[in-house]
């Protein structure tokens, strides 16, 4: 039996996902909240591009950091940042502060 496309190319949204993550939080260590928040936030529509659970909720906790650190609510885009990549997957190639 063959993968479906959709699991197969979900690889390529998740690599692209880690990398801009890792921009974005430089970013956000920079004090460029909004800069890294508009990179987060098409972090999330990469995330939920892969068929596993807890990308889908990544995806939702990625979106709602970026939210916060738009309105320039810091604690709590940092504690919703923490929560996605604590459930990612691929969580040890993250890096960043």
């Amino acid at each position: 039996m063959s993968v479906p496309i959709s699991v197969e190319v979900s690889v390529f949204y998740c690599n692209a996902a880690l990398r801009l993550c890792q921009i974005a939080r430089t970013l956000y260590s920079n004090g460029k909240y909004k800069e890294g928040a508009k990179i987060c936030k098409f972090v999330s529509t990469l995330c939920k591009m892969r068929p596993h659970p807890s990308c889908q909720e990544e995806s939702k906790l990625c979106f709602t950091a970026a939210q916060y650190f738009e309105k320039g609510d810091i604690n709590n885009g940092e504690k919703f940042c923490k929560r996605a990549r604590t459930i990612c997957p691929r969580n040890f190639r993250a890096y960043g502060e």
